[in-house]
């Protein structure tokens, strides 16, 4: 038995993943960077024994060789002592399986070429974000060189793998092109860092075996290791880790000290593991990402049902083998789920289809040398675009942080701006000043949205969402000014807190130019938490396209819904219609209503009712310096209201100013029928964070009411500079 004792190992592939989102503030990496990447790094220089694979973000490493040059060269001391590797991936941590293959392959050799050049290591992993994995990647990983993957357990269940035999790597292939897949081990996962050392070390010593071809690889996120809670002091503060077991040390240097203390614990990295052992046998894995990240992306109703039913298997040691088979949703559903998440998506693609005509062009004309640098930066906007972070939610606030949204339209606009410039130049364009109107099925959904693009302004309008505008891009200041988010229903919010009004839903998407019909003793408050009653029918009604003209100087989109509102004295509908006239010129956009009662109906009591055109917006900067001017409002009532405070006033024109981006947007309404009162209000989403519930502002709604009438015609002009 002793012997068989001493005989025992196991091996221990270690990865850290060091990652931030593509323009996330400085002072947030700047605080990650002290509380965990330099300490984590420090330790590990500090024991040589331990063998570790690193993976890094393009953009998180560009950030370290620019910022911290000590720490990379303590990296590099690494590398060349054999300690560590660093794993490739995509350079700013697309989601692989929503972008395209040209895309793919380009940012995965943007990485490569980085860590070869600054490390003189070449990858031979891949790390794929959020762990999303799709059965054709072992095609395009291959045709970049890289031979291995890293995937959770959970992605194995399916297929009939026993826990103990997710102890060893798999290989998988996909039009014969093979990659060697890894899975993650579940219960190191969870116990480092919130458990004593002892605890992983006792694991370890569980699964061991005489064969020594056994591997537990554990993954941890760097900020793990010291940015979550209290982790800083649990892994690196003297006095402040775990008491029982360790005595209070730190984790991380007591974690690595037990690690070589223990010889039959072969620390070792992945591609030193691949070279030393065959794959186990053949595997096909099905789509899958992380277990939470398969709950998160169910729709609402059915990931509370979810949630609990696998909570309640996990926990049920009679029914693992139903656990094991049941499996959650498909991560691109998170593009069905948040409309906002496949915006920006299907405008990357817009924008890039455009570049490729541009670069196709230059081809034909043989300039592509001369335009290349242009060419190459618009390609790297493009793929700072595609950072998945805020194309998702779950623990993290994802699509629900606005300033990551910001960046991805910033990113796209500058890249349809360099499109421009060329194109200008391409055709020897004294002025630039241009305007299209395209109809497309944008969205992917079988449906015609209509794009106004001009050297200015971009507008994207869909006639089957009630006739409106769901994107405004200023392209001189790479802005949309419609980066509103809805606030969606989640499944963590308390039933009780929706009925009483501290968590506000939404039922229609958070878009400009939406008509809605109310009485007129409906509150702003009412409004706010959208629990008014609708009175019409057009407020998402399909509308049709009557017209798409245009001249050198304007677009003019014109449509038209026919619906009814509700007469609530006599119990009926009162039919009518209402054409949306929507004019683009130079700096200018003209939102035109024509609401008409049907002849045989006219006459009807219309004036109890207010008919109310949501112009909502989006500002980045930061909302102290938010400021709005009206030149006929009472300024009593004006007073020490901030542009975010919900108001109800009146006057005849609006301007708004966002200081931080010197961006102003004016409001004009025709002085032929002005509107009755006009609601302000901020548009308000509760996310439950890693931080828990956050209030997060996600842009400002102006709401022009105008008393309903036979025949109501009613013009907006909006201004932006």
């Amino acid at each position: 038995m002793v012997n068989k004792v001493k005989n025992m190992k196991i091996n221990l592939g270690i990865v850290f993943h060091f990652h931030q989102p593509v323009d996330n503030f400085n002072w947030v990496i700047e605080d990650a960077y002290n509380k965990s990447y330099k300490p984590l790094i420090d330790n590990i220089f500090k024991f040589p024994e331990v063998k570790v694979t690193l993976h890094f973000s393009g953009n998180i490493l560009e950030w370290l060789i620019k910022n911290k040059p000590k720490t990379i060269e303590k990296i590099k001391k690494m590398a060349n002592r054999g300690q560590i590797e660093l794993i490739g991936g995509g350079f700013y941590e697309p989601i692989f399986a929503i972008i395209p293959h040209r895309d793919k392959i380009s940012q995965i050799i943007k990485l490569s070429n980085l860590i070869q050049e600054k490390f003189g290591l070449k990858p031979v992993g891949a790390w794929l974000s959020e762990r999303v994995w799709e059965p054709d990647y072992p095609s395009f990983l291959n045709e970049c060189g890289l031979k291995y993957v890293i995937v959770d357990d959970n992605h194995f269940r399916s297929t009939g793998i026993k826990e103990i035999d997710t102890l060893y790597s798999y290989n998988t292939e996909n039009e014969g092109k093979t990659l060697r897949v890894f899975p993650i081990n579940e219960p190191l996962r969870y116990l480092t860092p919130w458990k004593p050392t002892t605890h992983s070390i006792e694991y370890l010593k569980s699964i061991a075996d005489d064969k020594g071809d056994r591997i537990a690889l554990l993954i941890s996120d760097a900020e793990k290791m010291g940015v979550w809670g209290t982790t800083h002091q649990i892994c690196y503060v003297d006095g402040e880790g775990h008491h029982e077991g360790d005595e209070g040390k730190p984790f991380i240097p007591t974690f690595f000290k037990r690690i070589t203390e223990n010889k039959w614990i072969n620390s070792i990295t992945l591609k030193e593991y691949m070279e030393k052992h065959p794959a186990k046998g053949l595997i096909y894995l099905p789509t899958a990402s992380y277990d939470k990240m398969e709950e998160w992306v169910l729709p609402t109703s059915i990931r509370k049902k979810f949630e609990s039913l696998r909570e309640e298997l996990r926990k049920n040691p009679q029914r693992q083998d139903e656990y094991m088979f049941l499996k959650g949703g498909f991560w691109r559903y998170f593009l069905v789920k948040y409309p906002e998440s496949n915006n920006m998506h299907k405008k990357m693609l817009h924008v890039r289809n455009k570049l490729i005509s541009v670069e196709k062009q230059l081809k034909e004309k043989n300039l592509i040398r001369k335009y290349k640098d242009y060419i190459i930066e618009a390609w790297d906007e493009i793929y700072k675009a595609q950072c998945n972070d805020c194309y998702w939610h779950g623990l993290f606030g994802g699509i629900y942080l606005q300033f990551l949204r910001f960046s991805v339209y910033s990113h796209l606009i500058n890249a349809e701006r360099i499109i421009d410039n060329i194109s200008s130049d391409l055709y020897n364009l004294k002025a630039k000043n241009y305007i299209f109107i395209t109809p497309m099925d944008f969205n992917k959904n079988s449906k015609t949205e209509i794009i106004i693009e001009s050297d200015l302004i971009n507008l994207y309008i869909d006639p089957d969402d009630g006739g409106t505008i769901f994107e405004l891009d200023y392209k001189p200041k790479s802005y949309n000014l419609l980066n509103t988010l809805t606030r969606w229903p989640e499944a963590y919010h308390d039933k009780e807190k929706i009925e009483s009004n501290e968590i506000h839903i939404d039922r229609y998407r958070r878009s400009m130019f939406r008509i809605r019909i109310f009485n007129v003793e409906t509150t702003l408050e009412q409004l706010i938490s959208d629990k008014y009653q609708e009175m019409g029918s057009f407020v998402n009604q399909s509308f049709g396209i009557l017209k798409m003209e245009k001249d050198l100087e304007a677009a003019i989109v014109e449509l038209k819904g026919s619906g009814s509102i509700i007469d609530k004295q006599e119990n009926s509908l009162i039919e009518c219609s209402v054409m949306k006239k929507i004019t683009l010129s130079e700096k200018s956009i003209e939102l035109n209503v024509k609401c008409e009662l049907n002849s045989s109906q006219s006459g009807k009591q219309l004036n109890s009712y207010y008919m109310g055109i949501d112009l909502p917006f989006f500002f980045n900067g930061n909302p102290d310096d938010f400021s709005w001017h009206c030149e006929d409002i009472n300024e009593n009532l004006k007073e020490n209201s901030q542009l975010i405070d919900p108001l109800s006033f009146q006057c005849s024109k609006i301007k708004v100013f966002d200081k931080t981006y010197d961006l102003k947007l004016e409001m004009e309404f025709s002085s032929k029928i002005k509107p009755d009162k006009i609601l302000k209000f901020p548009i308000i989403a509760y996310a439950f964070t890693d931080e828990g519930y956050k209030q997060i502002f996600e842009g400002i709604n102006i709401i022009p009411c105008f008393k309903m009438r036979d025949k109501l015609d009613v013009s907006i002009k909006l201004i932006i500079e």
